[in-house]
């Protein structure tokens, strides 16, 4: 297989090959456009789903044949459809990045609905598959959400939208409006430069006035940091009035204490945005 192909021309050339290979899982969420991968794509095999007896290099190879309605043709790669390829990502990844191709999918249409009323077999599957929303604007945000309602915190609204004077708006990544708490992630794209640090400098203050508490999360805070954001953001909440009672706070604390663990277990790693 020629390395200097990209992952799609590769997935292409296989399926075109062998015409009993269907690519899937994260080859197939990139091909449909998702930013799903964790290594540069030229570093990523082709995964595809096909009979036990074929034996196909470069590939990485599910045994099975999926029904004619999950399979498709897109890009000149035959591959799972969206909605299958959604509902493998949610099975075979992790949590916070199986909800960040979830996320990805909802925002190009893809019925969540639909997916939970298959026969799933899996209640942790139907708990990935509700935590999906369409309103992430970057993985990252997907990510951030899950720690916080993965920490015992109440979901927030995803691009919440808080009025301003002369009736202009400002978006925050996540909120939850009863108590004005906001939290947004400050990724490498758009939050570096001087002026857009002066820009969400101004932008922040005047939801300030406006008694709006803004809590910026830095790219470095995910994964190496989260049992100080957790604490942060679970204050932040109780001192507006959130009452998360004897159980809540219990769930909250355990959560942080396993933060704690995990980063003294698993040391923090560079990532990009």
């Amino acid at each position: 297989m020629n390395a200097a192909l990209s992952l799609l021309g590769r997935a292409e050339r296989i399926t075109r090959s062998c015409r009993q290979a269907v690519v899937c899982r994260q080859t197939a969420a990139h091909v449909w456009g998702l930013s799903v991968l964790s290594v540069p794509e030229a570093d990523w095999p082709v995964e595809v789903i096909a009979p036990a007896h074929l034996a196909i290099p470069g590939c990485v190879t599910y045994v099975g044949e999926p029904p004619a309605d999950d399979v498709t043709d897109h890009r000149g790669v035959r591959l799972t459809t969206m909605a299958r390829t959604a509902l493998d990502c949610a099975r075979s990844l992790p949590r916070p990045e199986a909800v960040a191709a979830l996320d990805q999918f909802a925002r190009r249409g893809v019925d969540m609905e639909a997916l939970w009323r298959r026969p799933l077999n899996s209640w942790r599957l139907r708990d990935t598959l509700s935590l999906a929303d369409g309103g992430a604007a970057s993985p990252r945000e997907s990510w951030l959400r899950v720690v916080l309602v993965d920490g015992g915190l109440p979901r927030p609204i995803t691009q919440l939208a808080v009025p301003l004077a002369g009736g202009r708006h400002a978006y925050l990544d996540l909120g939850w409006e009863p108590y004005r708490v906001g939290v947004e992630y400050d990724g490498q794209e758009h939050h570096t430069s001087p002026a857009d640090r002066r820009r969400d400098a101004a932008r922040r203050e005047e939801l300030r006035r406006l008694g709006w508490r803004v809590i910026a999360v830095r790219r470095d805070v995910l994964p190496g940091q989260i049992a100080g954001l957790l604490r942060h953001v679970a204050d932040a909440l109780i001192e507006r009035g959130w009452q998360p009672g004897p159980e809540g706070t219990v769930r909250v604390l355990r959560q942080i204490r396993a933060a704690r663990r995990g980063t003294a277990r698993h040391p923090r790693r560079r990532r990009s945005s």
